[in-house]
Formats: structure tokens, sequence, C-alpha cells
């Protein structure tokens, strides 16, 4: 029992311990497997997650904007500082995301796969530059100076995996691991590392080295919604089409009917199940009537030795389920911050458009900086290792922009600025920036200090002129005086004599 007696003051050993577990069911590698429904759990959670993504129209939806969005976004090398080595190694860096043999774009699409999922496994292959005449296709490339580049990011499939290879003791993980019968046939299982992987996870709650799904929230309205549509289309269905009825003599349908009976009985069957099937466009009956112990007809409809008619629906009740599916399809979408999408089938204003369309944005910009952090610590540490690079000149991979930005409300900010006698018009970085935002060409910093410059020493002479003092005039003598007096009255009398 701890007691303040006995417990004792942390140490540095100590403070360098692991002493907990971040879940007691981490340590198993097993899909979500701290999730308390089953049917989310295991390999049962990946086809659950898989059929809501391709089943679901409004989740469909949802991820391919989420898709289309982040494969726009600019995926930006930035140098470690402005020195010749930090360039020259963020554009090493470049070269390698280029020279892959599929397109970075790709890679984002299909990494994005980890949202709907809760994590995405990338294995990465890498190969020796050696330019474009080896023979050798593994070592194929645009550049030919003999580093270590990377030839392809290669997906591992959810269903693939049988679980994460996990440490016991520190919980760290170590790899997946996949089953051969995917691509041997061979039923075993295929240790994939983890340093020879790219790893993208949601979340780490709990430990969970399957992530937490972003559709997890959407399983409850995705599930009633799935059902409500097929009630919905059943009576449809029954109500248009009808059910297939037919009547046959009870004796046909006993235990002990003759042979005769039974093929009489079964084709009636068929010929019912086509019925329903549409692939049978009439039915041919008998015309033998059923007969009392007199052996005479009894009459009416009832009289029919067999008989077929379609069942519907009387009508009765008028349930409009249609609002009903609305609001589990708004469930879905608001679940993922993407209920804008649900804007217009009912009204909506512009402003709460704009306000749900920004909160979705805010996400997908976490999203994409997320997979920039994974490749940077993944990707890029990995090629400096193999490398033998120097880490003070390592590179740091940026996500640009999600969307583009409101050009209005910049503008509008900086009429405030300029408003406070804020002047950013020296500034070649935040030029360029702002440049960049309206998607304009950039300029040459050299060029926008030295106008700065021209433009200061412009201002400085004016303002030096309005300082000059003014020379006064020297008082005119007296012959100058009459001079101008002569001067103006000559000018006078020739005025005079050219009007008359």
């Amino acid at each position: 029992m701890v007691t303040e007696t006995n417990y004792e003051p942390l140490s540095e050993p100590k403070g360098k311990q692991l002493m907990g577990v971040a879940s007691s069911n981490v340590s198993t590698g097993i899909f979500k497997s701290g999730e308390f429904l089953p049917e989310l759990r295991g390999t049962r959670a990946i086809a659950k997650y898989r059929e809501m993504r391709d089943n679901s129209a409004v989740i469909g939806a949802v991820l391919y904007a989420v898709e289309q969005v982040l494969r726009d976004v600019a995926l930006n090398v930035v140098p470690a500082d402005k020195s010749e080595a930090a360039v020259a190694d963020a554009k090493f860096v470049e070269e390698c995301l280029n020279d892959m043999e599929h397109s970075l774009d790709d890679h984002v699409s299909e990494a994005v796969s980890f949202l709907w999922m809760g994590f995405s496994w990338f294995e990465v292959v890498y190969k020796r530059r050696e330019g474009l005449d080896t023979k050798n296709v593994k070592k194929r490339s645009k550049y030919n100076d003999g580093r270590i580049g990377v030839r392809k990011l290669v997906s591992r499939a959810p269903w693939t995996i049988s679980k994460f290879a996990i440490e016991s003791k520190t919980g760290k993980i170590l790899g997946v691991h996949q089953r051969e019968s995917a691509f041997t046939g061979r039923n075993s299982d295929s240790l994939i590392p983890s340093n020879k992987s790219i790893y993208y996870r949601t979340t780490a709650i709990d430990g969970d080295p399957s992530g937490r799904s972003i559709l997890r929230n959407a399983y409850t309205s995705y599930t009633y919604l799935t059902n409500l549509q097929s009630i919905e289309a059943i009576a449809v269905e029954r109500e248009m089409h009808g059910i297939p009825i037919g009547r046959i003599p009870s004796e046909y349908l006993a235990a002990d009917a003759t042979d005769a009976q039974v093929a009489i009985r079964q084709q009636m069957e068929r010929m019912l199940a086509d019925m329903k099937l549409n692939a049978q466009g009439y039915a041919l009956l008998p015309s033998d009537l059923l007969l009392d112990s007199e052996g005479k007809s009894t009459g009416g409809v009832a009289a029919r030795l067999v008989d077929v008619e379609l069942m519907t629906s009387q009508g009765n009740r008028n349930i409009d389920i249609g609002p009903i599916i609305d609001r589990y399809q708004h469930d879905i979408a608001r679940s993922v911050l993407s209920e804008f999408l649900m804007l217009g089938t009912n009204g909506g204003s512009y402003a709460l458009s704009k306000s749900k369309t920004d909160l979705f944005l805010r996400a997908l910009e976490s999203y994409i900086n997320t997979v920039a952090d994974v490749l940077n610590k993944q990707l890029v540490e990995p090629l400096w290792e193999l490398n033998s690079l120097p880490v003070e000149t390592m590179p740091r991979i940026e996500a640009g922009d999600v969307a583009p930005h409101d050009l209005r409300e910049l503008g509008s900010y900086l009429r405030n600025l300029n408003g406070a006698n804020i002047d950013l018009s020296d500034e070649p970085d935040v030029i360029n920036a702002l440049l960049q935002n309206a998607e304009l060409p950039q300029v040459d910093p050299a060029k926008i200090v030295v106008k700065a410059e021209e433009r200061k020493a412009l201002e400085k002479s004016k303002v030096a002129a309005k300082e000059k003092p003014v020379k006064a005039e020297a008082p005119k003598s007296r012959k100058e005086v009459l001079e101008e007096e002569v001067l103006q009255q000559t000018l006078e009398v020739l005025k005079n004599d050219s009007l008359s």
C-alpha cells in the first residue's frame, strides 16, 4: 500500500522507466481490440467500414470530396536554412518525391484511406539512383548520383493485414503481419517492419495501433438508414408490384402427395418465383373448377381449382419515411463535419454554408498536416540515415493551403494595416506570400528592395524640398517700378486701339 511515508520521490532512473500501458488490449495487435461492439472489432471492423465507404452515398460523397481536395494541396519541401547545403538537400528530397514510379498525388489519395479505416500502411521500397541507362529496373532513376532514393510507396490494404506486431513491454509498434495468402496462396503471415514502412493513423487514443475511424460515430445512423431504405424499397415494390399468391388443392401440399401432384406443385412454385423476379410475363392455368360433393361448381373465384393473384398493400397507413431518411443522412454528414453537402435540399443561408464549409476545411488542414508530419518522420529521416547526410541540413515537408484565401477579406485587412501606418511594401517575404495567396507569379525579392529604396529616397527628397527656405526677393528700384508702369499703360493702349 502506497502512503506518504513510503512514497519515493522522483529520480532520474525512475523517470526514464515505462511503468504502465495505454490499454489492456493494446498488446494483442488486433484491430479495434478495445471496441465494445463485436461487429466493429477485429477483421469484422474492416469489412463493416469498407461496406460503409462503398455502399453509402453520403459517406462516399464525403470521402470523395476529402480525396479530391487533399490531392490538390501542394506538399512543399522547405530547406532547413538559406545555406547552399540546405537548399541542395531540400532539392534532393524534391527529386526523390518526383522520381517514384507513381506520383505523390496518387500516394496522398491512398493515404487518406486512414480516415475511414483509422489507419493506412505503406511499404517503402528504396532504390539506388543509377540513371536511366541502367538495365536494372529497380535502380532506374532520372538521376545518376548513386544516392539512395525512393522507388515506390506501396499500399498494404487493411483486409490483407491480420494484426499488428507490438512490443509487449513498451507497446511500440514493430510492424504488421500480412497474410501471405493475399499474394502467395500460403496460409501464413509475413512481417512488414515499421522501419521500412509509412504508417498513418487518425488518433492514438488508448494506444490503439489501428486508430479510430472518422465513420465510427456514423455507424448507428448508417445502420438505421440502411434498414429504412430497404423497408422503403420493399414497401414500394409490394405496393406497385405485389406478391404473387398461388392456390392449389390441399392434397397437392400434403406429405403423401403423388409424384404428379408434387410435379404440379413444383411447377407452380417456379412460376410464382419467376413472376416475382419479372422473369415470366404470363401465367397459364387450367380451367378446371372445384366441385362440391354433388359434382357442382361452388361458384365465384373460389371455384377455380388452380388460381394465381397479386397481393398488394391496402395503403391504409400513410407513413412518410422520407424525412426520417433525410435526418439520418444529415446525422452521417454532421458526424464528419460535412453537413454543408446537404444544404440546398431543404434551404440554407450563405452564412450557414460558409461557416460549415470553413469548419470542414479546417479539419482537412489537420488531415493533410498529419500526412506531411508522417512523411517527415518516416520517409525523410530514414533517407537521411541511409545516405549518411547531416541532420542540420535536413529539410521539412510542409503542406500548402487547403482552400484559396478570401481576397476580399485579405484586402480589407491590408487596408486596415495601411490606415494604422503599418507599411509592408518593403517586405519581400510578405509581398510574395500575398501574391501566392492570390495565385499570382512571385516577384524577385531584390527588385522589391531596390524599388523600396528608390521610393524612400524620393520621399526624402520631397520632404527636403518642402523644408528648404524660400529666398526673399530684393526690393525693386524706382526706375524698375516706372518701367513696369509704362509697359502696362502701353499694353492697355494697344488693346483699346485693337478693339476700336
